[in-house]
């Protein structure tokens, strides 16, 4: 059974839709979609939403991990060799968090939910938010394990 070796919840400002996550160097760039953009080193993932604290959680596992209980909107994997860390960032290059890894080759599973909530501005009180809201709007969850060759 896998064990979680470091975690690490991080919530952001969102500014225009984009939460960014990196730095990814990835072997073959994945395929673009309508929430994950890999511009340069790294990820940037599309919220639903503008000017609000989603939660983050970066995970590093010994193993495969095992997926979070509960319904996810969204699910995709990825194979990447990584940097000695992964952080989160603004768009003003900004590191909200970061956690650190050893060298090698990952695999990343990237899971969403919430992306459907209620408009931050009819949520959020005041709006925009001075900090983050105790209970977030959005739940991103990145989960790293190594690969062994």
């Amino acid at each position: 059974m896998p064990t979680l070796i470091n975690a690490v919840d991080v919530r952001p400002r969102v500014y225009y839709r984009t939460i960014q996550i990196g730095p990814i160097l990835f072997e073959q760039a994945p395929a673009e979609d309508d929430i994950v953009q890999i511009p340069g080193d790294g990820w940037s993932l599309t919220s639903s939403d503008n000017d609000f604290y989603p939660l983050v959680r970066l995970e590093v596992w010994d193993g495969p991990a095992s997926q979070p209980s509960g319904s996810w909107e969204y699910e995709r994997d990825f194979q990447s060799p990584m940097a000695d860390r992964l952080a989160v960032v603004d768009l003003n290059g900004a590191c909200y968090g970061e956690i650190t890894l050893q060298p090698g080759r990952y695999h990343l599973r990237l899971l969403c939910r919430g992306r459907d909530h209620v408009e931050a501005l009819l949520a959020l009180d005041p709006f925009p938010p001075e900090e983050p809201h105790e209970d977030p709007l959005e739940v991103w969850i990145v989960q790293v394990w190594l690969i062994s060759d």
